[in-house]
């Protein structure tokens, strides 16, 4: 008699982890992509072997906070490409996911996963596809908190709006910047705040960041005050950082970053727009970073693509502006910018490039083409395969935003670059053997 109510209780065990199995694989079934190709590749295990399927994020979205299906996917762990997410679907109506540590992969920041210790999400149903919850960032005490609210359409789209409000900005740096070596030792103040809309899976997305009073201290970027230049950036046996004046300090701001002496040491709106334009599919990598943000990817970061190194470029930056100012920021710029391979600074680009004794001696036509080799400093080119890099639209372009040039010393410029061309390569003493006529520059 006991045998037999034991092995009838087995047998409804059996039963009910099969009828479990059959659920969760019709439920698989049923979130097979519909029209609005919205899909997540979802990984599940299931009696101990993994099941693999790209689900509907529409559908998944009404099942996963309907009560009837709680019971299936209470407990369950879900592998996805940032993480195992633990799921919690306890409470009616409302799901809950937690990764520890979860890894977000961002092609726009290149192939490095942005690191967080957890990553927290709710969602509750309010019925008739409208839904709300929160995203947590971050562990204890350290933590940022998005809370938003959707809707669905019957085409199965979704209108997203999240809001982050008033944090400071020394817990985002806690929580984005676990890898950061400088994490002990930064000291950052302010607030970020954010708003987002977005028309999922492939409208427009709008982002609208917000920072106050954003400082930075401990990084101790006022040593460059007395920065030496290397010996590869000097055009002599003098280490100093000399003086660039005239055209050329105008065209490099004309060429790098036209918003250069009104910004804070970043951009925020050209931030947001390259942010953007880089989740595209296919999209050409587009950048945003500022002279003072190059600086700091030259001085201290390097220039491997990953978050933690933008965020690491920005606090540098922030700290820069405010310990050095903008006429230092500009001329270290000017001293230690590569103008292709073993060119480096403005004096001895001028000379290798121009055949000019002195950067400060170039004129508004030759100071824009100068300008014009730098936006592939990197890519280790000689020097004439960097000058073969320059399009006259550019140098056009660079001569149109140079400021300040009255409208008759732009005209006289235009017209003279229809008549110019760079003279052949030559570095000095061969250039400075030339003619005073062969050295004369627009």
């Amino acid at each position: 008699m006991l045998r037999r109510w034991g092995l009838r209780v087995i047998l409804a065990l059996i039963t009910l982890v099969a009828l479990a199995g059959a659920v969760l694989l019709a439920t698989l079934a049923t979130l097979a992509p519909g029209n609005t190709a919205w899909a997540l590749p979802l990984r599940v295990s299931l009696l101990g072997r993994p099941l693999q399927a790209d689900v509907d994020m529409a559908v998944l979205l009404r099942l996963a906070t309907h009560p009837l299906a709680a019971w299936v996917v209470d407990g369950r762990d879900v592998d996805t490409a940032h993480g195992r997410w633990q799921i919690d679907s306890r409470t009616p109506g409302r799901l809950d996911a937690t990764c520890a540590p979860c890894r977000f992969t961002l092609a726009a920041l290149g192939p490095a996963p942005l690191a967080l210790d957890r990553a927290q999400l709710s969602i509750s149903a309010d019925g008739a596809d409208q839904y709300h919850g929160a995203l947590r960032l971050g562990d204890a005490p350290h933590t940022l908190t998005l809370a938003w609210q959707a809707r669905l359409d019957r085409a199965g789209r979704m209108q997203l709006d999240a809001t982050l409000p008033a944090t400071p900005l020394h817990t985002a740096v806690q929580v984005f910047g676990s890898a950061l070596p400088e994490r002990a030792s930064v000291q950052v103040q302010g607030t970020l705040a954010l708003t987002l809309t977005a028309r999922l899976p492939d409208g427009p997305v709008r982002v609208q960041p917000q920072l106050a009073d954003f400082a930075v201290r401990g990084l101790g970027t006022e040593s460059l005050l007395d920065l030496q230049r290397p010996a590869a950036c000097r055009d002599g046996s003098d280490a100093s950082v000399p003086t660039v004046t005239g055209w050329l300090p105008r065209a490099v701001v004309a060429a790098e970053d036209q918003r250069f002496f009104d910004h804070p040491g970043y951009d925020p709106s050209a931030l947001t727009g390259a942010w953007l334009h880089n989740q595209q599919a296919g999209a050409a990598l587009m950048g945003a970073s500022t002279l003072t943000q190059q600086l700091a990817k030259r001085l201290f970061t390097g220039d491997d693509r990953s978050a933690a190194r933008k965020l690491r470029e920005l606090l540098y930056a922030v700290e820069m502006e405010r310990t050095l100012g903008k006429a230092r920021i500009l001329q270290l710029y000017l001293a230690l910018a590569p103008w292709g391979q073993g060119v480096c600074g403005a004096e001895r680009a001028a000379r290798v490039h121009l055949g000019l004794r002195s950067a400060s001696s170039a004129g508004p036509v030759a100071a824009a083409w100068l300008a014009s080799l730098l936006p592939q400093p990197d890519a280790l080119l000689r020097a004439e395969q960097l000058r073969g890099q320059v399009e006259p639209e550019r140098v056009v372009r660079v001569l149109e935003a140079m400021r300040p040039m009255s409208a008759a010393q732009r005209e006289k410029a235009q017209l003279a670059l229809l008549f110019w061309s760079p003279p052949a390569l030559a570095t000095p003493p061969q250039r400075e053997a030339a003619s005073p006529a062969t050295r004369a520059t627009p």
